[in-house]
């Protein structure tokens, strides 16, 4: 009986036991979960083989992956070991960002082979899993992008997942990445910003179209990127800070010479008209509207102060202009070193008086004006306006709300780090920055808050002071300013002592509607008017094709890098040549180097372009026709080789001769390529060992975010 009984106990214990959960089956959240696995390569790491710039970062290779997805009803939990809700074969990632790419939590791009509504996001072909590091709540980005989209204008959803990553294709179980936001990539479709279709073929048949549809950002220029080649006369370079835009949309690859000739046009594109505007117009107030959308400007404005962002401004700064309307500013986008974190958390002023294209946009009456009306509007303090369906939408109680709300889910995920440091990267923990993210997460939201709302109320006290008596300084000094910026008459000074009869006598404009005028198929066919036309061969002028001049061979690179150090390498023109201004530019090749003409890009064994090209050479190749003439001299005839491809002469020598100078010329090349080995290697050990040392020199004076989390004052 006792055997029976030990045996019964012991049968009792394995069933226990095999009911127990897994380790993994612990690793239960709220939050979906999203699994990203390698499929055919392993993620890139700091030791990947760097091409010779220019050319795209080894770290931001695209990988093909899985994208696994647990996200179940609200209630229940997803465990990651739970049943996969979606499962998405073909995807690839790439990580992305600039210096973030040397962080321990990765942020990166996820592509889908078709448009998919991932996470309940509106339908997308890709999208951001953004990796907050440095921001210690987990929420800045997400804060930023509801602040926006309250005021009724357009901004990228946002939701946070926990991420789990194979970064090797043979990895068994996938590791425990961290918290993240997932945002919609910046897009410009019907589901999106929604601008006017424009492609080649629609500006062909009828150039007008031309005038919207375009978007654009202040950012340094990388890699692939494409950007106008600008006129920099005095215009531009008072009000465009002297440097290209980049363009956003369409993309760079579609447009044809005659879109590209339009944009960059003094005389016609929309850009170069607006500046001159700036310059020759502020007397006449009502002007600067025929090229601004001025109420998305306020509200940009309005924003990017509150937010005391470190790239106010000057860095991801998006613009777009829609067919027969002006020019909108946003979406907004980037916004971890905002709200009280970074360089700028104790700043006491103004931002905008640092650029000059933004303050003298504040020299304009009606732009003021209803900069300090939406302002009152939306923090709830102009009572005038209490049935706008954005009063209050930016109060305190809204805000601290929001907040609140946000960080509840994100709180009681981190109340089950294991280990107890929230901050580590421990399975259910943040994953955040052990240097700058100190104290609690609660103390994180806290802090938040409090900050987010003393610039608001710190907003409050000086938002009349917009009005102002003008000179220039505060305008910039050039053409002719008004004396004052109360209204149109330039010399009223009347808002100095009653602000509020001047900002409530503007009417706010509307929110911009969504294109919905005719495609670019109907206006091609005729059909918008109700007519049949015959399809038109383009010309070359009017076909897409690629132009060196506008795609960017990158601003950021390695210091440790050939043609960064002696700064031979051009931004433009593959890095080995420069083109003129304006329509028609064409590169204009380095000379003494081997370029490929006409985007003058380097031919050489490093550059992946010419890698196919060089083992064709490699073969046999047909025998070069030459033409041989003998001519006598004192010691003899000699015969002399002329190339009939590159004229050089060469005299005739004995085989013996002959062989040891391909003996010579065979050691010095293994010699040349053991040396360039060694020379590689030992750079890429010093960049593992010493990552610092290599990090992105930023040639667009974006600092260093690691300087703008230690830092507390300006």
């Amino acid at each position: 009986m006792r055997i029976l009984s030990i045996l019964a106990l012991l049968a009792s214990l394995q069933s226990a036991l095999a009911e127990q959960p897994t380790a993994q089956s612990l690793e239960c959240y709220e939050m979906p979960v999203v699994i990203v696995s390698a499929v055919d390569r392993s993620f890139p790491d700091p030791t990947c083989n760097q091409l010779r710039y220019p050319a795209p970062d080894c770290l931001k290779e695209a990988v093909q992956t899985r994208v696994e997805v647990i996200d179940n009803a609200v209630g229940e939990l997803n465990c990651v070991n739970g049943k996969r809700t979606a499962v998405y074969e073909q995807t690839k990632a790439n990580y992305r960002g600039q210096t973030s790419l040397f962080f321990a939590k990765h942020q990166f791009n996820v592509k889908f082979s078709e448009k998919t509504s991932f996470l309940g996001m509106p339908e997308s072909s890709k999208f951001v899993m953004n990796g907050p590091f440095l921001d210690c709540t987990l929420l800045r980005n997400h804060l930023a992008q509801w602040l926006y989209r309250s005021t009724g204008r357009y901004a990228v959803q946002t939701r946070h997942a926990v991420v789990y990553m194979r970064t090797n294709p043979d990895q068994e179980k996938p590791q425990y990445s961290g918290i993240f936001l997932l945002l919609e990539k910046m897009s410009y479709d019907k589901n999106h910003v929604n601008l006017a279709p424009m492609n080649t073929e629609c500006a062909a048949r009828d150039p007008s179209v031309m005038n919207g549809g375009w978007a654009w950002s202040n950012d340094p220029p990388t890699y692939g990127s494409y950007s106008p080649n600008m006129v920099i006369d005095q215009y531009q370079n008072e009000f465009g800070m002297g440097e290209r835009p980049v363009l956003a949309h369409p993309s760079g690859s579609s447009l044809s010479q005659q879109m590209r000739d339009y944009f960059v046009n003094t005389d016609m594109g929309f850009l170069p008209q607006m500046y001159r505007t700036l310059w020759n117009n502020m007397t006449t107030p009502k002007e600067l509207e025929k090229h601004l959308d001025l109420g998305s400007f306020a509200d940009y404005l309005l924003h990017t102060e509150m937010s005391l962002n470190v790239d106010a401004y000057r860095r991801s700064t998006f613009f777009f202009k829609d067919r027969d309307q002006p020019i909108n500013a946003g979406p907004v986008w980037d916004m971890n070193l905002a709200y009280g974190n970074g360089a700028r958390r104790n700043f006491k002023d103004w931002i905008y008086p640092q650029y000059t294209y933004w303050k003298r946009l504040m020299c304009n009456s009606q732009l003021t004006s209803y900069v300090i009306q939406r302002w009152k509007t939306l923090r709830g303090t102009n009572l005038q306006k209490a049935d706008d369906p954005v009063f209050g939408v930016w109060s305190d109680d809204s805000v601290a709300k929001f907040i609140d709300a946000s960080a509840a889910p994100v709180h009681r995920q981190l109340s089950k780090c294991r280990g107890g440091n929230w901050r580590s990267d421990v399975v259910q923990c943040a994953v955040v920055d052990l240097k700058t993210c100190n104290g609690t997460y609660a103390e994180q939201i806290a802090d938040l808050e409090q900050s987010v709302l003393a610039r608001a109320r710190w907003m409050d006290e000086r938002i009349e002071t917009l009005y102002k008596k003008l000179d220039v300084q505060t305008c910039s000094g050039v053409g002719e300013i008004p004396k004052y910026n109360c209204g149109l008459d330039g010399n009223d000074d009347g808002c100095l002592s009653n602000g509020e009869k001047y900002y409530n006598a503007v009417q706010f404009p509307p929110v911009r509607k969504p294109y919905s005028g005719p495609s670019c198929q109907e206006i091609v066919s005729g059909k918008e008017n109700g007519e049949e036309r015959d399809s038109m061969a383009l010309s070359t002028y009017e076909q897409p094709s690629v132009d060196h001049c506008w795609l960017s061979a990158g601003s950021y690179v390695y210091p440790q890098q050939k043609g960064v150090k002696d700064k031979t390498l051009t931004t433009y023109c593959s890095g080995y040549g420069k083109c003129s201004e304006g329509p028609g530019a064409v590169c204009n090749c380095s000379v003494g180097i081997a370029v490929e003409h006409p985007s003058c890009r380097r031919i050489d064994a490093e550059n992946e372009h010419y890698a196919q090209q060089q083992a064709t050479a490699a073969k046999p190749a047909k025998a070069t026709i030459s033409k041989v003439s003998s001519t006598a001299t004192a010691s003899g005839d000699t015969a002399v080789t002329y190339s009939s491809e590159t004229g050089d002469t060469r005299s005739s020598s004995s085989p013996l001769i002959n062989v040891v100078a391909i003996v010579a010329a065979a050691a010095g090349c293994v010699a040349l390529i053991l040396g360039a080995w060694w020379v590689k290697e030992r750079a890429r050990r010093r960049r593992r060992l010493h990552l610092n040392e290599y990090t992105p020199v930023r040639y667009g004076s974006v600092e260093h975010a690691r300087l703008f989390g230690s830092q507390t004052d300006l």
